[in-house]
């Protein structure tokens, strides 16, 4: 009699992104997540019918997590430049979790689901990033010199160019939109 499993669609989320996070992307394949599912391989073609696909999920999953965790940030801390510091450490696990998948899929060869969720999850972190600055120039925190989504825009990117490439400094990066902001 075939088993039964209660949310295979989770449970072959939940066992792939712990392959990704304790092995790296490229221990990931479609076997193991289903060895260790307890699941078959057909199983998991159902739900997700390419490696490529699920890897995507796994993305935006952890974009959403990572758009709350700002959000909580957000609320839970006063200070605005411990904000930005905290908002770019949890990017950088983001990064150190799917930097294989980023670098791979951004040279090339990524689907057009691909490509739209990533300006999708741009767009979302750009505009919770100009919330924050808008919320900050109001309190009298920064004082911006230009539009507000343009600078999220800016600080985003540059998050992101910090967090994969390890070259410069975030506090080097602090000094400069202290600046900015005065």
């Amino acid at each position: 009699m075939p088993k039964i499993i209660d949310e295979p669609r989770e449970a072959i989320l939940a066992h792939a992104k712990n392959i990704v996070v304790d092995e790296g992307f490229e221990q990931l394949t479609i076997r193991k997540v289903a060895k260790k599912a307890d699941i078959s391989v057909g199983t998991i073609y159902n739900y997700f019918p390419t490696k490529r696909d699920l890897t995507i999920q796994l993305m935006e999953d952890y974009w959403g997590t990572y758009l709350s965790v700002i959000d909580e940030i957000d609320q839970q801390q006063p200070e605005f430049y411990k904000k930005m510091l905290q908002i770019y450490q949890q990017l950088e696990i983001f990064v150190k979790t799917f930097k294989e998948v980023w670098v791979k899929n951004s040279s090339g060869g990524y689907h057009d689901k691909g490509l739209t969720e990533r300006k999708h999850f741009y767009d979302k972190l750009s505009k919770r990033l100009e919330k924050i600055l808008v919320d900050a120039q109001s309190a009298g925190t920064i004082n911006l010199s230009m539009d507000a989504y343009t600078i999220a825009q800016f600080l985003m990117l540059n998050y992101f160019t910090m967090s994969m490439m390890n070259q410069f400094s975030y506090e080097n990066f602090e000094k400069i939109i202290k600046k900015l902001f005065q």
